[in-house]
């Protein structure tokens, strides 16, 4: 037995972006003046922590709990979207903090951190809830914030955005803007560099995309490997560039 498709509906057009739900104590409800009260799961939308939607658990699918029922609609919401993963909430690690994080895979995020106080950008949160284990990176490199571009719109994903494999698929979208609207939730794009300029032909990274730690430059007659060079052959050694993370730097290196 599926879940009912009004409860998928409902969150499907829900705005908020990360479509993560959290799990509320199951209620009692009087729905029949004759009859007992009757349990209800629910859950809730751990991005603007103001809507909760739940059915009857009496046409739940059997053996399901308020634990799996939010579970069941995070996944949902995921598959939907075509995040890889998504988390979003209150996270105790460190001093704590907030963060809601979305992945579509090679090396694009949708992030917010801008519940919390004090200003952290949201690349450094990002690279925090890797540190603390939140969510695994793909590449070591996504440890480095130097590694990272950012910027900063409004989206609303009711109806879902689509498919997404670039920024740039984001970015065209009437559900994005640059500027706040009613009903648009703020979030950076965020792109790992190594993994969204690989495949970027004949080109390198805008200068003003790519850090100074990151740039191309020649040292004793041996290439400097940028960031975006990750997997590229070096026609000297014949081997790949690979990012080697040595005392929380990054560099980039054949075997020249």
């Amino acid at each position: 037995m599926a879940l009912p498709a009004s409860l998928l509906l409902a969150i499907e057009e829900h705005a908020c972006f990360s479509g993560c739900y959290s799990h509320e104590t199951p209620v009692s409800l009087c729905i029949d003046p004759v009859r007992a009260p009757v349990a209800v799961f629910h859950a809730k939308c751990q991005d603007c922590l103001l809507f909760y939607v739940g059915a009857l658990r009496s046409i739940l699918p059997s053996g399901m709990t308020h634990y799996t029922l939010a579970q069941e609609l995070s996944a949902h919401i995921r598959a939907v979207r075509g995040y890889r993963w998504a988390f979003s909430g209150y996270h105790a690690s460190g001093a704590g903090f907030w963060l809601s994080v979305a992945y579509y895979g090679d090396g694009l995020f949708l992030v917010d951190g801008s519940r919390n106080h004090g200003g952290a950008k949201d690349v450094d949160l990002l690279v925090q809830a890797f540190r603390a284990r939140l969510a695994m990176p793909d590449d070591p490199g996504m440890l480095d914030p130097a590694l990272y571009a950012c910027d900063t719109v409004h989206i609303s994903c009711a109806p879902p955005l689509g498919p997404v494999k670039t920024k740039a698929d984001i970015l065209r979208l009437q559900q994005c803007s640059l500027a706040p609207r009613q009903g648009f939730q703020r979030v950076s794009i965020v792109e790992f560099l190594p993994f969204t300029t690989r495949g970027v032909s004949g080109a390198k990274a805008a200068p003003s995309t790519v850090t100074a730690a990151a740039q191309s430059a020649t040292k004793g007659g041996v290439r400097a490997w940028l960031a975006s060079d990750v997997g590229e052959m070096c026609h000297s050694c014949g081997k790949t560039v690979k990012p080697l993370t040595i005392c929380g730097k990054t560099e980039y290196n054949c075997m020249c």
